[in-house]
């Protein structure tokens, strides 16, 4: 075609070949159309990939704020360095796909210590280090070009999943088959990666219902060794009596308890 012959760039007249074996005529691509095809698509790219990790987030249930929390950005002090380094550690051993004998954390502290945060900067990094496939990559770069909005796009699921307890109880007991293969409240017990369970302790739900929903929960990602990272504001002996005896001892048996309680309620 004869618009193929002049760089749409710059509009200089591109070098040509004549292909014998094709009987075609071949006009050779111009630098700068070239950079400008190859910043393209390496913005494409970058596009497809944050929202690769938007959507794998999106499947973690992570939220907005969750979204945020990366271990670079975090203000660490004396109270929570333990905390991220645990954090990191447990990611690694994600990564690598290792299976240590304790792959459970507790972290306990005041209002505000930053438990969630460290929590789901465990998700948000883990889901940003995935590898994305070229099927992905290809279907995001179709579906925004056909006009989709992100939130429709075809979502990419994560094994790594963030519940707060009021949402697992309301799952779990609004949800009367939570003990069949297909029931809701297993894209969160039986995730194979790392399980948040943020602010243990927080409700006033009845505590036979309580223990034999943490029993039911804990008790299988202690038998299977599925990682799993607990907040709380409560200390050993509360959490005990929170969870139960049963729920707690395994809990205990293959986690890591780490106190982030600071003097200010809230911090920065």
């Amino acid at each position: 075609m004869v618009g193929n012959r002049f760089c749409s760039v710059c509009g200089r007249e591109k070098e040509h070949k004549f292909i014998k074996y094709a009987n075609i005529e071949a006009y050779i691509e111009c630098e700068c159309e070239k950079r400008q095809r190859e910043e393209k698509e390496a913005a494409d790219l970058k596009y497809a990939k944050e929202t690769a990790r938007w959507l794998r987030n999106r499947s973690s249930h992570l939220s907005s704020t969750g979204q945020k929390a990366f271990f670079e950005t975090m203000k660490r002090d004396e109270y929570n360095d333990k905390a991220i380094r645990a954090a990191k550690y447990l990611l690694k051993q994600l990564l690598d796909k290792t299976a240590e004998e304790k792959r459970g954390i507790i972290y306990q502290g005041n209002r505000g210590s930053g438990k969630t945060f460290i929590s789901s900067a465990v998700i948000n990094e883990y889901n940003a280090r995935l590898s994305v496939n070229e099927i992905y990559i290809s279907n995001i770069l179709r579906e925004r070009k056909n006009g989709l909005r992100k939130e429709d796009y075809s979502a990419i699921h994560s094994q790594a999943k963030f519940i707060t307890e009021m949402d697992l109880y309301a799952l779990y007991y609004d949800n009367f088959n939570y003990c069949k293969a297909d029931s809701p409240i297993n894209e969160f017990k039986k995730c194979k990666s790392v399980l948040v369970i943020d602010d243990v302790g927080s409700s006033n739900y009845d505590r036979a219902r309580i223990h034999a929903m943490y029993l039911n929960i804990i008790d299988y990602r202690y038998s299977e060794n599925l990682p799993i990272i607990v907040t709380t504001n409560l200390n050993k002996r509360e959490l005990c009596d929170y969870l139960g005896d049963r729920a707690f001892d395994r809990l205990r048996a293959y986690s890591y308890f780490i106190d982030l309680t600071s003097p200010e309620s809230r911090r920065g």
